[in-house]
């Protein structure tokens, strides 16, 4: 009685040693599937971070591209950047000229040419000022017995406002004017420098490009020439980059 009592006592302490030492063997590997599967939520959650963190970049950069575009040639100034809203314009143009002139011979003669102008300008100060310079180039003009070119160089500075799609502008400058006049058997040239009044506006026909049209008048700044005084009217069509 007293042997089969303690044999059983012993299978009993065998059973629970079997069955602690199975749950100390099972125990790390439930552990180390749990922690595969948060490595893998940890995982997977990391890349979703990731790909939203790229979403909002990308919208963020398209955004501001979107929002310079749509500011280019618009006088916008609210930017903290001083060089934000600082563009640079180049142009073509064709131009009408027209003034009287008295040559030393006593002979007087009218002219009215056509020509065509090349400009290239900046922003400095701001949007609101520009400073350009331009070539401009007259074909032959006149009458059977006096024939006239010119070819000038400007330099010119603008004060600009703009609403919607249009602007204005004023300013003036200098030029130096080469003329050339054949009258008869005679010739005469003479490089006068000259001041410049200018008046324009432009419709924008998009943010980058805009069709304009100015007047001006060039005045001598010396009275030893015979090229004293001239009025034109200029069509332009202008780029801003």
């Amino acid at each position: 009685m007293n042997l089969r009592t303690s044999l059983t006592g012993r299978s009993f302490i065998a059973l629970l040693l079997a069955g602690a030492f199975s749950s100390a063997l099972l125990a790390p590997q439930t552990a180390f599937a749990a922690d595969d599967d948060e490595s893998d939520t940890d995982y997977v959650s990391y890349d979703k971070i990731v790909d939203d963190l790229q979403t909002r970049t990308r919208k963020a950069t398209r955004d501001t591209s979107s929002s310079r575009a749509s500011s280019r040639g618009w006088f916008s100034s609210n930017s903290s950047d001083p060089f934000e809203n600082v563009w640079i314009h180049a142009g073509v143009a064709f131009a009408q000229t027209t003034q009287n002139i008295e040559l030393p011979n006593g002979t007087g003669a009218h002219m009215a040419a056509r020509g065509v102008q090349a400009s290239l300008g900046i922003d400095i100060l701001g949007p609101r000022f520009t400073a350009e310079g331009s070539v401009r180039n007259f074909g032959e003009s006149g009458d059977a017995s006096t024939k006239i070119a010119l070819k000038e160089f400007d330099l010119k500075v603008f004060f600009k406002t703009k609403r919607e799609r249009t602007a204005l502008r004023a300013g003036g400058g200098l030029s130096a004017r080469y003329m050339s006049v054949r009258s008869g058997i005679e010739s005469f040239d003479v490089t006068t420098p000259a001041s410049i009044l200018q008046l324009g506006g432009d419709i924008y026909l998009t943010p980058a490009l805009s069709l304009g049209l100015d007047v001006s008048a060039r005045t001598a700044m010396i009275s030893d020439t015979f090229d004293r005084a001239s009025y034109d009217g200029t069509i332009r069509l202008d780029t801003h980059f």
